[in-house]
């Protein structure tokens, strides 16, 4: 059964590039085949895969306004299970011709449409603010998985994405739901951290929270390198956390 999962939050520095990726390919290294599709602008996913092509014609704008085959946009990665469709700079430009289109926001429900089969799991990184491909994805997607910081000031932006779900479940997609809370920047032994945990479950229950990410450097270098964190450091806490989320999220049917 082929899954459809995005990686979002509508607040930055959440670590939701770091989860996208990581999670990618933990669900890889698994032995599932995945396709990452990145939806940011910035490319962030994108250049933590290590691909750094600029060839015309080679991403996801491409792919939504030219009507691309699919075979010529998607890339493949340091695995063979796991593939990417890259993003660039041009989907500003789709974000400033098409966002007054509502048929727009469908492009990419419709696009995923096209794509094979052979995908046990395709997983959207999302930009960090409420755009058009942000929406887009969100329709196109069966599963949320939220990625956010264990500070007070995050949980306001947990409310909105809650909100937002609530909306696209209403007008575009009755099937979709949040599937998982993923903390990240973990501290185990902060109150804060804590605390913010049980606000969480005392608002959408306990089987919502997923594994948290600790706090681990390895995970801030990775993307320098535009590495996962299982190529730049396996026995990091990091590669430990992200490969027992990916467990979490397989059983989670």
């Amino acid at each position: 059964m082929q899954r459809i999962l995005s990686i979002s939050n509508r607040k930055g520095g959440s670590g939701k590039t770091t989860t996208a990726v990581n999670i990618s390919a933990a669900l890889a290294h698994m032995g599932n085949n995945v396709l990452l599709i990145d939806t940011d602008p910035q490319a962030h996913a994108t250049l933590s895969l290590g691909i750094k092509s600029r060839e015309k014609g080679k991403d996801l704008y491409t792919l939504l306004t030219n009507g691309k085959q699919l075979g010529e946009i998607i890339h493949d990665t340091y695995l063979k299970t796991l593939k990417i469709i890259p993003a660039s700079r041009k989907l500003t430009a789709f974000e400033r011709d098409f966002s007054k289109m509502k048929e727009a926001r469908l492009l990419l429900a419709n696009t995923v449409e096209r794509i094979s089969s052979e995908f046990e799991y395709i997983i959207f990184d999302t930009p960090p603010t409420l755009t058009l491909m942000n929406i887009s994805a969100l329709i196109a997607s069966n599963e949320v998985f939220i990625p956010m910081q264990t500070h007070f000031l995050a949980m306001e932006g947990l409310a909105e994405m809650v909100q937002l779900i609530n909306q696209i479940r209403k007008i575009y997609n009755p099937n979709i739901k949040i599937k998982g809370i993923i903390p990240t920047f973990f501290k185990e032994k902060t109150k804060l951290s804590r605390s913010i945990i049980l606000e969480i479950i005392k608002n959408l229950g306990k089987g919502i929270i997923l594994h948290p990410v600790r706090v681990n450097i390895s995970l801030a270098e990775a993307p320098g390198y535009g590495k996962t964190i299982f190529q730049y450091n396996a026995k990091s806490n990091g590669a430990y956390d992200y490969l027992t989320i990916a467990k979490q999220i397989k059983d989670k049917l």
